[in-house]
């Protein structure tokens, strides 16, 4: 009986998925990252990406999806048009203050992003994720890394 190899496209579909949770795994308690932030860390392509990652995580995952919130600093709303509760229920438990808008200062609660140290460790392209980062011209959350 012959073995098929997986399909290219959903293994690395599978391996940036991980990527995208290993990521989130460092934002700490009571900081949030934004999707466009770590997309760039991990090598997605979108926002988007980040958000379709977070949607599928089974019940009970140590990935704190709850700590990703938009550029805007506001929580993504859900496919039935408004904000997710529990989301804000447990950045509240984290001590993150959310406006009447639903919005975070930004300024106040956003991960820098991981360490160079740690990008190094983790065999991230380093000085790729520096210009693209300085490319895109984040506002909000970023990272400003330099060598």
């Amino acid at each position: 009986m012959a073995t098929s190899e997986p399909d290219a496209g959903k293994v690395a579909s599978r391996e940036l998925e991980a990527r995208i949770h290993q990521v989130t795994r460092l934002i700490p308690a009571g900081q949030v990252g934004t999707y466009g932030q770590i997309a760039l860390v991990a090598g997605a392509n979108s926002a988007r990406r980040v958000g379709r990652a977070m949607a599928t995580l089974p019940m009970g995952s140590d990935v704190p999806w709850h700590r990703v919130i938009n550029s805007q600093g506001k929580i993504a709303t859900r496919r039935d048009g408004g904000p997710d509760p529990e989301q804000k229920r447990r950045l509240r438990g984290e001590g993150v203050r959310l406006d009447r808008q639903g919005r975070v200062d930004l300024k106040a609660v956003a991960w820098p992003g991981p360490s160079l140290q740690w990008l190094a460790a983790n065999n991230y392209e380093i000085e790729d994720l520096i210009l693209r980062s300085q490319r895109k011209g984040r506002k909000g959350a970023w990272v400003n890394w330099k060598l």
